[in-house]
């Protein structure tokens, strides 16, 4: 037989065998069949029945209860009196006000002793209202001033009546309470327009008395005497003092032109040099013509020329004379008017002097007679608020009594508003069969045969061919040459594990550290170099501008293991682009919008960049494999392990023995031989 067969044969096993056995039968049905059917029926009818009758019983039993409304505009008093107010008031707080007054104690008492006909006694008022303060409920309706009252109660009629009764209490009671209201208003309103009027009268004569012994004139300062004139001589003093100025200005440059023998500024508007000026450049202009058309041994010869050569000389001589003598008289002329600026200037000063004290006792009377003015000013807004109040309350005295308009009276209800016989009916109806299918599900659950299938087994046996392969750190890295040994080593120890996740992360290429160094973003490349030369994740974001020498080309990394670096181009001039010029000193060197670096955002700049640059397995090239290659770069030229950690930082002793393999044979060289940059930062140049 087949598999399935044989499957199926031992599944159904148990029912073959009842059968085989010789199991009763009933009506051509198993007998222990039977017997578990009449359980089910008999367990469904118990629970249904029981539940089914206790529900029932508890639906019906609960007593009707009838709900009657009514609906009623209401205005409160207030909301009149809220327009007179010197100040507005928010119409929605009275008519909240006139709600709780609506179902107040005091309200609800008489509407008791109403509906009693006051033949109740005392001592069962108290029952009576707090049975009403149970039955009345009051709803505003959204965006009126509609309110719906409500009474819940047993009887059918009284809810109705309760409703009714409670509208015509409150409808009398504040019609009684609003006359009085409007009345106490009107009064409290005259005493304060009395009042006022008294006060600003009184205030009015005080200012007109400081006005009189203090002689001001105006409430204008400008129009007061002793004020224009301190204003008067404070503007002759500006104009003195730029006469003065302008004049001192000429003098020195005057004596600056006759000290070093130039030409003096207002010597042109002598008329003297003028005419001389002319006729040399005359002269000069017809010894030129003598000079184009002979010789200068015939000029010397000719007396004409020589004539007019001589003439030349004398009207130079002249004109400087003329220079002079203008240039003296004009620094005469300028130092005479600068000496009455200066004396004007000091008689000006004595005037002003003598008359500031007046303006100063002025001024502090003038501010005081200013600020009286104030005051009286703010008291008749109070007087002219409190005449508008006034009028405004006894304009709308009718107006502000409380008003009280039925919409819609209470009537007596048909049917009761709970509970719901019907629904509820059926809802425990279904409740019931719910119950009684849970408990035939909860006895078979306990009644329930159990049927072991046998069912084969697996054993994952492991095959000598198969070799550990790293999932962890290594994830993603491609091996580097100096790992292989150790790898293929540790394959028969029983540390294979820890020794393969602990292999050395991807080392670049110098081609493909240009190759990322050049498709990098810029403000991305201060970052790539610094990571290429020995800088950590962490270091790099932990960079402040307080930490860059630019003067002396150093750089101090922070972090466990500190040190400091001598920069050299171009790391040197990317980090003074990247700090800027005045950046504080605690700004982040390398910064993303402002924000220092976490380790997950320098490692999503070097993912980035590889992807950019195109390389080959850029999943693999993480910050960790840039500090590597830069780590690798110098142990294979033979720096010396112990100088290693001045450029690179702390290394533990598992990633130096994993270095061991990519130092070349021979002796050490020392940091002082050593090329400290790469060769595709170098180019960066």
């Amino acid at each position: 037989m087949a598999p399935d067969d044989d499957s199926a044969r031992s599944v159904h096993a148990p029912v073959f065998q009842a059968y085989g056995a010789g199991a009763p039968m009933v009506g051509g049905v198993p007998a222990q069949r039977s017997a578990a059917m009449r359980r089910r029926l008999l367990v469904f009818s118990s629970v249904f029945v029981l539940a089914a009758l206790c529900s029932l019983l508890y639906t019906f039993l609960r007593p009707a209860v009838y709900l009657a409304d009514a609906r009623v505009q209401l205005t409160p008093s207030f909301l009149g009196a809220s327009v007179a107010a010197s100040a507005p008031r928010d119409a929605s707080q009275d008519f909240l006000t006139e709600l709780q007054n609506l179902v107040s104690r005091p309200v609800l008492e008489k509407v008791a002793r109403r509906l009693d006909a006051g033949q109740a006694p005392d001592d069962a008022l108290d029952a009576r209202v707090q049975s009403l303060q149970e039955m009345v409920r009051v709803q505003p309706v959204d965006g009126t001033n509609v309110v719906r009252i409500e009474a819940r109660g047993p009887d059918r009629r009284g809810v109705a009546r309760v409703v009714n009764t409670l509208v015509e209490v409150y409808r009398d009671e504040q019609s009684a309470q609003g006359d009085r209201a409007v009345e106490q208003q009107l009064v409290q309103a005259r005493e304060t327009v009395r009042e006022m009027d008294e006060r600003v009268r009184a205030r009015q004569r005080a200012v007109e008395a400081f006005r009189t012994d203090a002689a001001i004139v105006s409430g204008e300062r400008a129009e007061n005497q002793t004020l224009a004139r301190l204003k008067g001589l404070g503007d002759a003093v500006a104009k003195n003092d730029e006469r003065a100025a302008a004049a001192a200005g000429r003098v020195r440059a005057l004596e600056e032109a006759v000290a070093q023998g130039r030409r003096a500024p207002l010597a042109r508007d002598n008329p003297t040099v003028a005419s001389i000026e002319t006729r040399l450049s005359q002269m000069r202009e017809e010894y030129k013509t003598l000079e184009r058309q002979f010789t200068p041994h015939y000029l010397d010869m000719d007396p004409s020329a020589r004539a007019v050569r001589n003439r030349i000389a004398d009207l130079e001589q002249q004109l400087d004379s003329e220079r002079r003598k203008s240039a003296q008289d004009a620094l005469a002329e300028a130092r005479e008017e600068l000496a009455g600026a200066r004396a004007t200037a000091q008689r000006l000063q004595q005037q002003f002097g003598e008359d500031r004290q007046k303006a100063q006792d002025f001024t502090r009377r003038f501010a005081e007679f200013e600020a009286m003015r104030e005051e009286l000013k703010s008291m008749e807004q109070v007087r002219q608020g409190a005449h508008q109040r006034l009028l405004a309350l006894e304009a709308t005295a009718g107006e502000r009594q409380p008003r009280l308009v039925v919409v819609e009276p209470a009537t007596a209800p048909q049917t009761a508003w709970r509970p719901l016989y019907a629904r509820d009916a059926a809802m425990s109806i279904g409740a019931s069969l719910l119950l009684g299918l849970l408990a035939v599900w909860f006895v078979e659950f306990f009644h329930r045969a159990e049927a072991v299938v046998p069912g084969p087994s697996t054993v994952i046996v492991s095959q000598p061919w198969i070799r550990p392969h790293p999932t962890d750190a290594v994830l993603g890295h491609a091996p580097a040459s100096g790992a292989l040994p150790h790898a293929a080593s540790a394959s028969h120890h029983p540390l294979a594990t820890p020794l393969l996740a602990q292999a050395l992360p991807r080392e670049l290429q110098q081609h493909e550290v240009g190759q990322l160094l050049g498709a990098a973003a810029p403000e991305h490349l201060p970052l790539l170099v610094c990571l290429l030369c020995g800088l950590s994740a962490e270091e790099a974001g932990a960079l402040r501008v307080g930490d860059l020498d630019a003067g002396a080309a150093r750089l101090t990394v922070p972090g466990d293991a500190p040190r400091v670096l001598a920069l050299s181009e171009p790391l040197l001039a990317l980090l003074v682009a990247s700090a800027g010029a005045g950046a504080p000193p605690q700004q982040p060197l390398l910064s993303a919008s402002g924000q220092a670096l976490a380790a997950p955002d320098v490692a999503s700049v070097v993912t980035l960049s590889a992807y950019d640059a195109g390389l080959e397995q850029p999943q693999s090239v993480t910050p960790e494999s840039l500090r590597h290659t830069y780590v690798a770069f110098l142990v294979r030229q033979g720096l010396r392990f112990a100088e290693l950690g001045r450029l690179v930082g702390r290394l533990s002793s598992e990633q130096l023995h994993a270095l061991g393999s990519l130092a070349p044979p021979g002796e050490r060289r020392p940091l002082a031989e050593i090329e400290t940059l790469m060769p595709a930062v170098v180019a960066l140049r």
